[in-house]
């Protein structure tokens, strides 16, 4: 279960802090709590301790927000 408050892009999904920085979502840690990678690293095989929980990841870097594909107007 996510603790933000927005609606976030599904596993892969591209979102970017308040301070600029962009992560993917991964997976979901044993809690439920999504996790994420920061952005260039893949999510699908990068080792679990790499992952940020979203709780940790809210306070150290900021609020998180979908970062949406103007070209073809969805989520990326």
């Amino acid at each position: 279960m996510s603790t933000h408050g927005t609606q976030l892009p599904q596993s892969g999904g591209l979102v970017q802090a308040a301070d600029g920085s962009r992560w993917r979502t991964a997976d979901h840690a044993p809690d439920g709590e999504q996790l994420y990678v920061l952005n260039g690293v893949n999510p699908t095989t990068c080792a679990r301790w790499v992952r940020a929980r979203e709780s940790e990841l809210v306070e150290l870097v900021g609020e998180l927000t979908p970062v949406v594909d103007l070209v073809k107007g969805g989520v990326r």
